[in-house]
């Protein structure tokens, strides 16, 4: 047959191989040449990176032997953290890649406290992309050599106290109280076009220069997440690093208690401040990467806090309503984040497995707003509504007997709304219809007067016409497992379900039906039996306040329960 074509030259360049140890020491040696131009020395990084399998060889310890000392004088003394685009920012982008690619192996012990100096630095000076890659560095470092770095952590948590203290006044005004400083935003990295805004230390960045539109292709593509010129933002105005943090802190807390008593008494009022920041009421189309970032921000900042209620809660005890209030807050305020909102619930949760719940309470108005409660979006609705309508009737059931009858009337809408939803697991439906049953006694024991008597009834019909078509419902949906004895194992749990649900029903009738019978029967003739049972009505001369009194079911009612 014919010969095919040739295969196509790759425009490419080809990979390094691996080097020999004198090749090592060669490269390494040019890589740290005083006088080698930029670009050059990017060319040199990039090689290494592309060839980093070798530090998963026998050939590691030789590896870092020679370039560890010209990967920190890179970072420390040849280069400088940059405010913008350039070939400078790309070269310590690709170094701290490297230095992030190295494995965590006893190899590597020798050289770790020097890498979490200059890990360090580039977290606390550089801007937020190499921040980023530095920060995970350093939790790496502290989880993998721990016994080895207790004395090197303070400067970490220093600077965690200066991101949270930046928060309110610079962070979070840089870029929403003077949007158009941040104006033509590419990506989430907080750019700003070359001729605006400040640069660390409050220098202006000035337009101009080629140092911001080098383009570069070399091994290993583009190592920049966005292309043109503009102003990278640094690591101590960065949400991103604020979100990062949190999870770090944590981690130090747990492996040194010490550092818990020097640290926290300063941390947690700053990070109390941070979760309160609004942010803005109107989020322009071009900042709304940033808006996100904010609340994730927050949010993770509101995960660590809710941590501390067990560890540490005489430390948070102060901040109670303040922490409680945020949480509302970022309720209203989260954007349709499915992981945010997710985080926002848990740390919901965890509040309410404490003392703290307490301060929620008076916030249950807010919380009784759908929208608040699971967002707007349909990916955030579906998976926020189980975990949200569970901690919803927790709240409520604790609250119960505090509750007007209006506030009483919005639960039972949405609750009854709930017990219908054939989209939530049927254990959820379950403690809807639980919790509309807690709510029997509480509206029954707000008919005080004759209009109060009037709207409770209402209510309890209302209770009692959910129940019923309910009951109708499952008539038509449940499966043929249920009705048989001897279900089949995979539908075991469904058939659990299904039970508990037809009893929390079937047992709830009877309250509701007593109830309903009995609301315009002055509570003052009713007394409890002696066997604890419903309470029995008392014989009494009428009472001209009640002039309705009676006591049974009205015609519409007995239909409903029938």
């Amino acid at each position: 047959g014919e010969r095919g074509f040739p295969p196509p030259q790759s425009s490419r360049a080809p990979r390094v191989p691996a080097m020999g140890i004198l090749n090592y020491e060669q490269h390494a040696h040019r890589l740290m040449e005083p006088d080698l131009p930029l670009q050059a020395r990017l060319q040199l990084a990039m090689e290494v990176r592309d060839s980093l399998e070798i530090a998963h060889t026998s050939e590691y310890l030789n590896f870092l032997k020679c370039y560890f000392r010209a990967f920190s004088l890179i970072l420390t003394q040849v280069t400088k953290p940059q405010t913008t685009e350039n070939v400078e920012h790309k070269l310590r982008n690709v170094v701290v890649e490297i230095l992030n690619r190295l494995p965590h192996s006893e190899v590597l012990r020798p050289f770790v406290q020097d890498l979490l100096k200059v890990s360090l630095q580039v977290l606390t000076q550089d801007n937020e992309d190499n921040a980023l890659i530095a920060v995970r560095i350093i939790f790496d470092l502290l989880r993998n050599f721990r016994p080895t770095l207790e004395a090197e952590v303070q400067p970490f948590l220093d600077f965690v106290c200066t991101i949270y203290n930046n928060f309110p006044s610079t962070t979070v005004s840089h870029f929403f109280s003077n949007p158009s400083a941040v104006g033509g935003v590419a990506g989430s990295s907080g750019m700003t076009p070359v001729g605006g805004g400040v640069g660390i230390g409050g220098s202006s960045i000035l337009g101009g220069g080629d140092d911001g539109s080098v383009g570069l292709d070399g091994p290993g593509g583009s190592i920049m997440p966005y292309i043109g010129s503009g102003q990278l933002n640094p690591s101590t105005r960065s949400f991103k690093i604020v979100t990062e943090s949190p999870l770090v802190v944590m981690f130090l807390f747990q492996l040194y208690a010490k550092l818990v008593q020097t640290n926290l008494p300063f941390l947690l009022p700053l990070m109390v401040a941070a979760i309160s920041v609004p942010g803005p009421k109107k989020v322009p189309p071009h900042l709304k990467n940033q808006f996100v970032e904010l609340k994730s921000a927050q949010v993770k900042t509101l995960s660590f806090l809710t941590y501390l209620l067990k560890s540490c809660p005489d430390y948070v005890k102060p901040h109670e309503e303040n922490v409680c209030k945020s949480i509302v807050d970022l309720l209203v305020t989260c954007p349709d984040s499915v992981s945010i909102r997710k985080e926002l619930l848990i740390a919901l949760k965890h509040v309410l497995g404490s003392d703290f719940k307490r301060g929620l309470f008076p916030l249950i108005d807010i919380l009784l707003e759908e929208r608040v409660l699971v967002g707007t979006g349909r990916a955030c609705t579906e998976s926020s509504k189980p975990l949200a309508y569970s901690l919803l009737a927790e709240i409520v059931h604790h609250v119960r007997g505090e509750l007007s009858l209006p506030q009483l009337s919005r639960i039972i809408y949405l609750f009854s709304r709930s017990m219908h939803d054939s989209s939530l697991a049927l254990s959820i439906r379950t403690t809807c219809a639980r919790l509309m049953l807690n709510l029997v006694e509480p509206i029954y024991e707000k008919g005080v007067d004759q209009p109060t008597m009037d709207e409770a009834r209402l209510l309890l019909g209302r209770i009692l016409d959910a129940f019923v078509g309910k009951f109708g419902t499952l008539k038509h949906t449940i499966p043929q497992a249920v009705l048989s004895l001897q279900s089949p194992s995979e539908y075991s749990k469904e058939v659990s379900d299904y039970k508990n649900l037809i009893k929390t029903l079937v047992m709830g009738m009877k309250t509701i039906v007593w109830s309903i019978t009995n609301a315009h029967v002055p509570r003052s003739q009713i007394s409890p039996s002696a066997q604890g049972m419903h309470p029995q009505v008392q014989a009494s001369p009428s009472n001209s306040a009640f002039p309705q009194m009676f006591k049974g079911m009205r015609e519409d009612e007995v239909r409903k329960a029938s």
